[in-house]
């Protein structure tokens, strides 16, 4: 298993470094024919999909078929596919951003009572309690 930086998956979805990019084909042509052999950890989801939107101004459709390329691919592993799946649900139907989304959704795979928290964007998120 190779785990996969922010920076790989920017330029995968992005396709816009074609240097970056030959380097990347030949990662996937060595090791994308087995399945769950590039994981791709929370945090770095999390960060490159808040990067699509602040520093590419990518729209929440982008972001969406961006995580949604990783779960249609068998060579991607994710850390939490479950919680990925529940997250991309609730970012897609609320206005609150996919890492806020992810955090609730691991947050309650992970068997807690709710989420605290102090930022009011979060209070529509289920299991969410603004304190």
């Amino acid at each position: 298993m190779i785990g996969i930086d922010t920076n790989i998956l920017l330029r995968l979805w992005l396709n816009d470094d074609l240097a970056q990019n030959k380097r990347i084909d030949a990662l996937l042509a060595a090791h994308g024919d087995m399945p769950g052999s590039l994981l791709v950890t929370d945090v770095v989801l999390m960060e490159a999909v808040w990067t699509l939107k602040s520093a590419f101004e990518q729209d929440k459709q982008a972001q969406l078929t961006a995580v949604r390329s990783l779960l249609e691919e068998t060579a991607f592993a994710l850390e939490d596919r479950e919680a990925v799946v529940a997250a991309l649900s609730l970012f897609e139907a609320g206005s609150c951003g996919f890492a806020d989304c992810l955090i609730v959704a691991k947050h309650a795979r992970l068997g807690c009572d709710f989420t605290a928290t102090f930022d009011r964007g979060m209070r529509k998120l289920p299991g969410v309690k603004v304190l």
